[in-house]
This record gives structure tokens, C-alpha cells and sequence, in this order.
């Protein structure tokens, strides 16, 4: 609907009709050109328009924004999710702001609508817009995770030479407010996913509204808060794919109790949540992954993840649900790794009543549940399943 820019920060912005958007900078002629991660503001059409219910004079750039669009949902956008405009990419980096002070802006228009209702992107790839481009929302594409290898199969007393699927690995690091938190290797893919998931089941968020600020870069997740948490402390900052023990000696005793979730859910949507991690398509290729289900306590599915890592699987999980404000002391985990004590605090952190596994519970495991009031099942399989703490919460039917 129209491509505003300035010559400078803090002042309104007129319409130019069209642009050249630059990688790592932003748009062509304006003021935020080269500003951090804001480097493209969007707005709403419809939000101007409520606006100009009560200012009649309100104008396209009025509050600062970039790109105003129509037809496509801001609101519904998470942080990471990509845009096209033509042949340029955008990453939603920031949603709102916060001002400290009343700007030009608010003096000239009588209000600001950006920081509630402002969309912040960095540009990933080139390309010039104008007014009547279309904006589309680009679906996630996960990175390739196999790579194809001949080996030498001994089977039978025979040997033969056949090609096989072999699953990566990468590394990625957590940079939270300025600082190196930690660096988990991990299946490539979702790295926003296993950064937020991580901050939430470490308390070090609540919720994606303290997220001032979210950016992926090669290797390295960036994330800013809007108010500090202590949380729990870590006692390795290098996390590897059999990690445990995360938390340091005693750290548990911080953790809340989710008792207050007085919610039931069939056993056999459990056992569904079970079969579903079968259905990781990685897992499936190579058998080298771990997998986690998310799944609500009416039974429905909502998200499958998988990571060679069985923490990062859950992060990954936990991390989808905060982004996408699906509420945690609604829904129950499923995984595929075994159940010790600090897989149980992760829960716990995250707010999730129920937890359940195809595999073994550890005994300090089911302590820590049954201190933190969580229901903890394992050996989910063929239509059984051990129940350890809580069993009150899992229905027959």
C-alpha cells in the first residue's frame, strides 16, 4: 500500500510509491538503513484506518513504519518467520517497541500505534518493491539434515557396498542480552525454536512478550529480553547431544509445581502422541534422532520436533508453543529418550503437567515429578504405560 522512508530516526516518513530493499541494511534512502535487526518497519493498513477514525489527517509514514500492507496478518507473524516481497526476504526480527519517550511522532499524529502494533524485519536478500507488490508469508524450509555415504554392510557371514543415509550435526550458540549463554550441537533446523524452548524451561522467560528482540544468524541465535530473570543456572555451557545434569546441584528446589493443573487426558491420546513420534521423518531415514510431541490435553496434535539431542528435541517443542502462544499448562510432552530428573525439570520449568516417554523413567526422575506435581509415564507402548506420580490426570478411556 505504500514504501515510506526519512532521512532520519524518530520523524515521520512519506510515501515514495517504491524502494530497493539491501541486505543487512534495510530500505534504500532511509534513516534506519544499517539500524541492527529494525531495519524494516511494517504496519497495517486497517490499524491506520481505526487511527483515522479520531485523526482525519493521518497519512502512510505518519507513525514512522516502512511498508504498509493489506490483505496479509501481522498479527499472526512469530519472531524468525519469513516474508517475500519479489525477489527480497525479510525475517521478523522484533514485534513492537518500546518508547521511552513522546517522539515527533506522537506529537504530530496524537498517538504512536508502532510500538503496539509495529512489525520489525532485517532484509536477508535483495530486491526492489512498489506500491501493488505482493507480500507473502514464506513457510519455514528446514536445512538438508542427511547426507548419502557408501558403506561396507556385514550381515550373514556376506559383506556388500551399499549407500546409506547418515544424519549431520551443527552447532549453535544462544547469545542472550549481549552475552554467549550456551552453545548445543543439535540437528541443523528450528534454532529459534531451541533458543526460546531453552530460555523458557530455564525460567529465564515467561513468555514470548518478554522477548524484546530475536535474530538467527549462521551458527548463533541472538536473543534480547525485556526484563531480566535470573532463572537457573547452567552447569555446562557446552551441551552435546547426550547432555544431562544440566542444572547445577540443588537448582531443582527453584523450580515452581503445576499441581494447579487440574485437567484430565485419555491415555490413549498419550499413546497416540507415542505413535507420532514414528512418524519423525529423520528418525525414519536414518533412526539417529530423538523425537518430542507436543500434544493438547483434548488430544489434538500440535507439533513434532526431533534433534539428535533429546533436550534440544524438548527445547525445540517448548520453544514452537512460546513463539506461537499455545499455553504450556494446557498440553502434555511425549518423547522418545529416557525420563531422569533433569529431563523433569525441564518440564517443570516449562509448565507442563504431563510428561510421558516410550522409554524408561529414571527413580529420581518420578521424586522430582512427584515434588513438582507433574505426571510422569513411561514405557508408553502397544496400548500400556507405567504411571509413576499423578495418575489421577490420565483417563482409561
Amino acid at each position: 500500500m505504500a514504501v515510506c522512508t526519512a532521512p532520519a530516526k524518530g520523524v515521520q516518513k512519506k510515501d515514495q510509491g517504491e524502494g530497493r530493499l539491501v541486505p543487512g541494511k534495510g530500505l534504500e534512502g532511509d534513516g534506519h538503513f544499517g539500524f541492527a535487526h529494525r531495519q524494516v518497519s511494517l504496519l497495517d493498513a486497517a490499524d491506520i484506518e481505526v487511527m483515522k477514525r479520531s485523526i482525519p489527517t493521518l497519512f502512510h509514514g505518519a507513525f514512522a513504519e516502512n511498508l504498509v500492507t493489506e490483505g496479509i496478518d501481522l498479527k499472526s507473524l512469530v519472531l524468525g518467520d519469513l516474508l517475500r516481497i519479489g525477489t527480497a526476504l525479510l525475517r521478523v526480527t522484533q514485534i513492537g517497541k518500546e518508547c521511552h519517550s513522546r517522539c515527533a511522532i506522537y506529537e504530530a499524529a496524537g498517538d504512536c500505534i508502532m510500538p503496539r502494533l509495529g512489525i520489525f524485519c532485517e532484509v536477508l536478500t535483495e530486491g526492489p518493491l512498489k506500491v501493488g507488490d505482493t507480500v507473502e508469508f514464506v513457510p519455514e524450509e528446514l536445512p538438508e539434515r542427511l547426507v548419502r555415504r557408501e558403506i561396507t554392510r556385514i550381515a550373514g557371514g556376506r559383506r556388500e557396498t551399499v549407500t546409506d543415509s547418515m544424519l549431520r550435526e551443527a552447532r549453535v550458540t544462544l547469545v542472550l542480552d549481549g552475552e554467549k549463554q550456551v552453545t548445543a550441537v543439535c540437528t541443523p533446523g528450528e534454532e529459534r525454536y531451541w533458543a526460546v524452548g531453552h530460555l523458557k524451561c530455564r525460567m529465564l522467560i515467561d513468555g514470548r512478550e518478554d522477548i524484546a528482540s530475536l535474530e538467527i544468524l549462521p551458527g548463533e541465535v541472538r536473543v534480547a529480553r525485556k526484563k531480566m530473570t535470573a532463572g537457573l543456572p547452567l552447569l555446562q555451557r557446552i551441551l552435546s547431544s547426550s547432555a544431562s545434569a544440566l542444572l547445577e546441584e540443588g537448582a531443582g528446589s527453584a523450580l515452581g509445581s503445576v499441581e494447579a493443573a487440574d485437567w484430565s487426558i485419555p491415555a490413549a491420546a498419550l499413546q497416540d502422541g507415542a505413535d507420532w513420534l514414528g512418524e519423525a521423518p529423520v528418525f525414519r531415514a536414518t533412526g539417529g534422532t530423538h523425537a518430542a510431541a507436543l500434544i493438547h490435553r483434548t488430544g489434538k496434535r500440535l507439533f513434532l520436533t526431533e534433534d539428535i539431542g533429546r533436550h534440544n528435541a524438548v527445547d525445540k517443542a517448548v520453544g514452537w508453543a512460546v513463539l506461537h502462544a499455545v499455553p504450556l499448562g494446557e498440553t502434555a510432552l511425549v518423547v522418545s529418550g529416557r525420563l531422569p530428573e533433569d529431563m523433569v525439570h525441564k518440564a517443570a520449568g516449562a509448565g507442563i503437567p504431563v510428561l510421558g516417554s516410550i522409554s524408561a523413567a529414571i527413580a529420581e526422575g518420578a521424586e522430582a515429578a512427584e515434588r513438582g506435581g507433574i505426571t510422569l509415564a513411561g514405557f508408553i507402548r502397544n496400548g500400556r504405560m507405567n504411571v509413576y506420580t499423578r495418575p489421577d490426570r490420565i483417563l482409561d478411556a
